[in-house]
Order: C-alpha cells, then sequence, then structure tokens
C-alpha cells in the first residue's frame, strides 16, 4: 500500500466509479495505515457521497448520504434506507451521526466496509462505472482529530452541497 496524497478539501480528483471501487481497498488500507488522521469524500455527480475517515485508535468509519439535515431534498427513498438497514449500516441521527454509517477496524473490517460500500454504491445510489466521481482527501489537523470534528466538516459540506441539489431540482 501506498502513501494517501491528500490533495486537500478543496481539490478534488476526477475520476469515475469504476476506478474508484477498484481502488477503495488499498485506499482504506493506505488510510488506515497513515499516521495522518485523513477524511475522505467521493462525490458523484448527483452530489450524494460516500465518505470515509480512520481515527486515532484505527477505527476505520465509512459513511453513505442520508436524508437529515435536507430539508424537503430526498436523497434515498425508503427502499434505498431499507437496502442499507438489511445491509448492516447505522441508521442516521440528528446530531454528531446523521448519515448512514458502518465502522470496523483490522484487515477484516477493511475488507467488509468496502464491499458494503461497493454495494451501497452500485445498488443503492445506483450509479455505472463509467460515471463521473471527485474524491477529495486531505489532513485533518492534529488538533481537529476528533470524529466530531471530523463529522462536523462533513455535515458542512452536505448542507452545501443539498443546497447545490435543491437549487438545481427547482431550476428544472
Amino acid at each position: 500500500m501506498g502513501r494517501v496524497h491528500a490533495g486537500g478539501h478543496n481539490v478534488p480528483v476526477e475520476s469515475n466509479v469504476g476506478s474508484f471501487i477498484a481502488n477503495l481497498p488499498e485506499m482504506l488500507g493506505a488510510m488506515a495505515a497513515d499516521p495522518r488522521c485523513l477524511v475522505s469524500i467521493i462525490e458523484f455527480a448527483d452530489c450524494r457521497y460516500v465518505q470515509f475517515w480512520v481515527e486515532l485508535d484505527g477505527l476505520i468509519i465509512a459513511e453513505v448520504v442520508s436524508n437529515l439535515n435536507i430539508g424537503d431534498a430526498v436523497a434515498l427513498s425508503p427502499k434505498d434506507e431499507e437496502k442499507l438497514r438489511s445491509a448492516g449500516w447505522s441508521e442516521p441521527s440528528p446530531g454528531p451521526t446523521p448519515n448512514w454509517r458502518y465502522e470496523a477496524s483490522g484487515l477484516a473490517g477493511l475488507g467488509k466496509i468496502a464491499a458494503l460500500t461497493r454495494d451501497a454504491v452500485y445498488n443503492v445510489l445506483r450509479e455505472k462505472g463509467v460515471n463521473p466521481v471527485s474524491v477529495r482527501t486531505w489532513e485533518m489537523p492534529r488538533r481537529e482529530r476528533s470524529s466530531d470534528e471530523l463529522r462536523g466538516r462533513s455535515r458542512v459540506h452536505y448542507q452545501e452541497t443539498l443546497r447545490d441539489i435543491k437549487r438545481r431540482i427547482d431550476e428544472d
């Protein structure tokens, strides 16, 4: 596994869904092995997303967008939510965990997160391998390494993204 290239919060790397999914196990492994606290948000063309980070104790956290905090917008249908629930994702709740979430550690956990994410991307978000994807990975400064800080930053990004989605829907 190589060292993760952390381009920055505002420096996306453009790719496609198939490449992202194929490289996900290596990316997660490199994030887990890296001494830095890294966050990675993978955003799809429709502004929905999945995100990852690794806690100081090696806990790997994966999240899938949810319907919380987005007003009238809908990111997931009830059927989509049931698929995530059945697969083992923890349900979102107001506060520090507003997205569908899965936590794991070790190699087995890394593999489980990669498999769950692959299924969520293809079967819940219904992305195709050729679809474009934007990947942003950055290091959190040491003083902000708590999961509350990470979740806070992702929520801010998500709320901005959802305002953009709502604006696009209203324009159509």
